[in-house]
């Protein structure tokens, strides 16, 4: 509950920011990539998609909701099938460099709040586990301004996943309106 109450101060304070700046307004977005976990012994990919949904304050400064589905990662490990499903939202603040009319570099951090399932199998019998769970988000990309409202963005965005490393490397088109 204290992430969404920084996270809604946040939104607050960019959606007080002068209304005239450059590229102030409210944006949406389809994206898609591929997810990535790796721990001891399991290293798997799968093709991620999101949709997200975000204000700009300025050129400097946006905040966005995000859902992202990381698929079904799948590996094998000591001879036993292993896959996880993953998805979620994610609630985060972006601080843009705006080096060129055309292109912005970017750092993005905030809170994912995700669920969760893994699956073992030996070919007969399998098992599998469900959690729900929240941790810290951070990432950083590219974005380039196709026109006055159109934007495409390659981004990496990692989630802090307890003993796991979980990426998500996409490719989002917005539309500023």
């Amino acid at each position: 509950m204290k992430q969404l109450q920084i996270v809604g101060a946040c939104l607050a304070l960019l959606m007080g920011a002068e209304a005239s700046a450059d590229d102030a307004g409210f944006y949406a977005g389809i994206g898609a990539g591929v997810a990535h976990e790796g721990f001891t012994g399991y290293r798997a990919n799968d093709i991620a998609f999101k949709a997200l949904f975000g204000y700009s304050a300025n050129k400097y400064f946006a905040v966005e909701a995000e859902y992202a589905d990381a698929g079904t990662l799948e590996d094998d490990v000591n001879g036993l099938d292993v896959a996880i499903s993953s998805d979620g939202f994610i609630a985060a603040v972006l601080g843009k460099w705006p080096v060129t009319e055309v292109f912005s570099p970017y750092l993005k951090v905030g809170y994912a709040f995700y669920d969760s399932t893994t699956t073992v199998s030996d070919g007969v019998n399998s098992i599998s586990e469900s959690f729900s769970d929240d941790d810290f988000m951070f990432g950083g990309g590219v974005e380039f301004k196709l026109g006055d409202n159109f934007r495409l963005r390659a981004e990496m965005e990692k989630i802090k996943v307890p003993d796991a490393d979980f990426r998500i490397y996409s490719l989002v088109a917005a539309y500023h309106f």
